[in-house]
């Protein structure tokens, strides 16, 4: 199983909300447990190469199932190895979370753009606890 379209738009929703009100201006990915991209937003005025960064950082926390901060290894034949091979990146930073319901690694969500990794990792966090699945 993994996360919906649906669900994958309330988590990103939920994201763009806290980014809100931090003031900062993010892009956010979700991804299934492959590290396929599910859905993808960038907000007006934010960088450009915040796509790719949460799109990276959705991906690192997919491949392991563990914040995209915590993952200091590169395992060679990862679970993502498929999206990796097609050229998406993997960003071992600060930002990307896996998302759990049941027990069962279900997707990820990365976020990039704001003043700080911490504050990438915080609106992340909300777009999760919005989903209320775990």
């Amino acid at each position: 199983m993994t996360v919906t379209l649906s669900e994958a738009n309330q988590a990103i929703s939920g994201a763009l909300s806290r980014a809100s009100a931090l003031s900062a201006r993010i892009s956010v990915s979700v991804c299934d447990p492959s590290g396929h991209l599910i859905a993808h937003q960038r907000m007006d005025g934010a960088a450009v190469e915040s796509s790719q960064g949460s799109i990276g950082k959705s991906i690192a926390a997919a491949q392991e199932g563990r914040p995209s901060e915590d993952l200091t290894e590169f395992h060679p034949f990862p679970r993502t190895g498929l999206v990796t091979a097609m050229g998406a990146p993997n960003i071992r930073r600060p930002g990307g979370l896996p998302i759990w319901r049941g027990g069962e690694l279900q997707g990820a969500i990365g976020v990039s753009g704001a003043s700080t990794n911490q504050a990438d990792e915080d609106c992340a966090r909300a777009g999760i606890v919005v989903l209320n699945i775990e």
